[in-house]
C-alpha cells in the first residue's frame, strides 16, 4: 500500500475518529438491516396463508399505488427543472443590473420551510378563497376551484424544490471561470452560442444527479399528500402505509408497501451514487459577478427575464408572503396561549435540536473517518448514510414498530422513535454538507498537523472546527428544521399527550380553524428560521471565540 496521509495504515495518528466513524456506519446498517428484517417477517408468507392472502388481493391496488407515486413523482421533477433552469439563468443574467442577489437566498426559506406551513401558504394564495381567486373575482366574478388533487400536490413540489434547482445551478453558473465571460463579450457571442458554449457545459453535468435527487423527495413525499391529495385517487406508497398502520392496523399490508417503496428508493439511491451527486446537497454560493453580455440590452430579453423572474416570485414567494399576513390576526394571542400549543413547543424544540446535534456530530465523526481511508474502504460509510435516503421516515417507523410493538409500549417511548428517525432522515444532507469540506481540509491540514503533532480533540478544537464552522452550523441548523417540520413519523405515533407542532397544525386545519391553523403556521415557521439562524450564528460566533482564545 502507498504511503499517503489518508490511508487507514496510519489510523492512529488521527485519534478516534476511524474507530468511532467505523462503529457509527456499522450501526447505522444495523438499525437499517433490524427494520427490513422486521418488514420482511412481516410481510413473509405464513402457514395459515394471511399475508399470500393480501398479497393476491391487494396486488393491484398496490401496483396502482406504486406506479402514481413513481408518475407523480417524476411529472414533479421534470416540472421543478422546467421551472428553476430557466429561472435560474435570467436570475445569472440579471443579478447586477436588478440588484436581486438576495433573491437566491430568500428561495432557500421555502427549503427549510415545514410542508404543513408550505401547505397554509399555498392555500393562502392558490386556495378556493386565497389570493388570486380573490382577485379573479375582482376581475370576472369567478375564483379558483379547490386545491387538492394532483395539481395541487405537484404545485407544492414544484414550490419546494425549484428553489432547491435554483440554488445549485446559480452555484453551477458562478463556477464559470471569468475570462470565459470576458471572451464570449469579446467575440459577441448570441444569446444562444453563449448557452451552448459556456452556461450549458456548466449545467448539464447537475441536472442527471439533481433531477434524481427531486424525484426520491417528491416520492417520499407524506405530508403535503396527505394534506392535498384530496382522497383515494391520489395517494401515494407513504400515505397508504401510513393508512395501513394506523387506521387498518394490517401489519402485513403496511409491510408489502414499505417494502415496495424501499425497493424503489434503493434502485434511485443507486443510480444516485453512479452519478456521482454526493455535492449537490452544499451550501450554494451567492451569485459571483458576471460580465454583462452584448444581448443582455435587447429590449426583449429583459422583458423575457423579467417574466420569468415574476413568475418565480409569485411561485416561491407570495405563499411565503401569505403565511406572514394571514398568520398575524387576533388570533395569534390566542393560539400563544394554548396549553397543547405550550406541549408541543416544548416536545418539538427539544426533539428538534438533540437530533440536529446528533446528526452533525455522527456526520462530522462519520467524515473524519472517511477521508483517512483509502478508496477501497470509503464505500462502507458512504452506504450506511445513503441507505437512510432509501429507508424513509414512514418505512423505518414502520419497520420500528413492528419491531419493537412485542417488547416495549410503542407508544409510551414515541418520542425517543421520533428522535431517532429524525435524527437519521437528516443525516444524508448534514453528511454531504460536511463531507466535502473535511475531505478539502483533510489533504490540505494534514501533513502540518502530524509535523505540529497536532491530534485528536486538541487538532479539531484549534484546527478543524474554526475551518469547518460555517459546514457545522449549516448542517445543524438544515437538520433541525428538517426535523422540527417533518409529520411522518409523529403521524405513526403521535397521541394526544405527545404532540409535535406540525401534527398540531395539521389536527387544527382538518378542524378548519382557518385562522387558527395561520397563527399555528406562522409560529412554525417562525420557529423553524430562528432555529437556523441560531446554529448558524452560533457556529460563527464559536469560531471567532476559539480563534480569539488561540491568539
Amino acid at each position: 500500500m502507498a504511503d499517503g496521509p489518508h490511508q487507514i495504515a496510519d489510523y492512529k495518528s488521527h485519534g478516534a475518529y476511524v474507530p468511532l466513524g467505523m462503529l457509527g456506519a456499522v450501526g447505522l446498517i444495523m438499525i437499517a438491516l433490524a427494520a427490513l428484517s422486521a418488514l420482511l417477517g412481516a410481510g413473509a408468507p405464513r402457514s395459515d396463508g394471511l399475508t399470500e392472502g393480501v398479497l393476491a388481493g391487494n396486488l393491484h391496488r398496490v401496483w396502482r399505488v406504486a406506479g402514481f407515486t413513481f408518475w407523480q413523482a417524476s411529472l414533479s421533477a421534470f416540472l421543478s427543472l422546467l421551472v428553476a433552469l430557466p429561472v435560474a439563468m435570467a436570475l445569472w443574467r440579471r443579478t447586477s443590473a436588478w440588484r436581486l442577489k438576495h433573491l437566491n437566498s430568500f428561495s432557500f426559506f421555502t427549503i427549510v420551510m415545514p410542508t404543513t406551513v408550505a401547505v397554509s401558504g399555498l392555500l393562502g394564495v392558490w386556495g378556493q378563497n386565497g389570493a388570486v381567486s380573490f382577485l379573479l373575482r375582482a376581475i370576472r366574478g369567478d375564483g379558483l376551484s379547490p386545491i387538492y388533487g394532483l395539481g395541487a400536490v405537484l404545485l407544492a413540489h414544484v414550490f419546494f424544490n425549484a428553489p432547491l434547482m435554483l440554488r445549485v445551478f446559480i452555484s453551477g453558473l458562478s463556477s464559470i471561470p471569468a475570462a470565459q465571460w470576458r471572451l464570449a463579450a469579446q467575440w459577441g457571442l448570441s444569446d444562444w452560442q453563449r448557452f451552448r458554449l459556456i452556461e450549458w457545459p456548466a449545467l448539464k453535468n447537475l441536472i442527471p444527479g439533481l433531477v434524481t435527487i427531486v424525484f426520491l423527495l417528491c416520492f417520499t413525499s407524506f405530508s403535503l399528500i396527505l394534506m392535498l391529495g384530496g382522497g383515494p385517487a391520489v395517494t401515494t406508497l407513504e400515505v397508504s402505509i401510513y393508512t395501513a398502520l394506523r387506521f387498518d392496523f394490517d401489519l402485513p399490508m403496511a409491510a408489502l408497501l414499505s417494502l415496495v417503496q424501499l425497493t424503489i428508493c434503493a434502485a434511485v439511491v443507486a443510480i444516485l451514487a453512479l452519478l456521482d451527486a454526493d455535492g449537490l446537497v452544499t451550501i450554494a454560493p451567492s451569485p459571483g459577478r458576471r460580465l454583462r453580455q452584448p444581448g443582455d440590452a435587447l429590449i426583449w430579453t429583459a422583458l423575457l427575464d423579467a417574466a420569468l423572474i415574476a413568475g418565480f416570485l409569485l411561485l416561491a414567494v407570495a405563499p411565503l408572503c401569505s403565511i406572514i399576513l394571514e398568520g398575524i390576526s387576533e388570533s395569534l394571542p390566542n393560539v400563544i396561549t394554548w396549553p397543547a400549543f405550550h406541549r408541543a413547543l416544548i416536545a418539538s424544540f427539544i426533539v428538534a435540536v438533540v437530533s440536529a446535534l446528533l446528526a452533525t456530530t455522527l456526520a462530522t465523526v462519520m467524515a473524519a473517518a472517511r477521508v483517512r481511508f483509502n478508496r477501497t474502504g470509503r464505500w462502507v460509510f458512504d452506504i450506511a448514510v445513503s441507505l437512510y435516503l432509501a429507508v424513509s421516515a414512514i418505512v423505518l417507523g414502520t419497520g420500528l414498530f413492528i419491531l419493537l410493538r412485542g417488547v416495549v409500549d410503542v407508544f409510551g417511548i414515541a418520542p425517543l422513535l421520533l428522535l431517532l428517525a429524525n435524527m437519521l432522515v437528516a443525516l444524508p444532507f448534514a453528511y454531504r454538507v460536511i463531507q466535502g469540506k473535511m475531505e478539502m481540509l483533510a489533504r490540505s491540514q494534514d501533513r502540518l498537523c502530524a509535523s505540529l503533532d497536532l491530534r485528536g480533540w486538541r487538532r479539531f478544537r484549534l484546527v478543524t472546527f474554526p475551518a469547518l464552522a460555517p459546514e457545522l452550523g449549516f448542517a445543524a441548523g438544515l437538520s433541525a428544521a428538517l426535523s422540527l417540520g417533518d409529520m411522518t413519523v409523529i403521524a405513526l405515533f403521535g397521541s394526544q399527550q405527545f404532540q409535535t407542532l406540525p401534527w398540531l397544525l395539521y389536527q387544527t386545519m382538518a378542524r378548519y380553524r382557518a385562522e387558527d391553523a395561520a397563527a399555528l403556521a406562522l409560529l412554525l415557521f417562525a420557529l423553524t428560521l430562528l432555529l437556523f439562524g441560531v446554529f448558524l450564528k452560533g457556529a460563527t460566533l464559536l469560531r471567532g471565540r476559539l480563534y480569539h482564545v488561540t491568539d
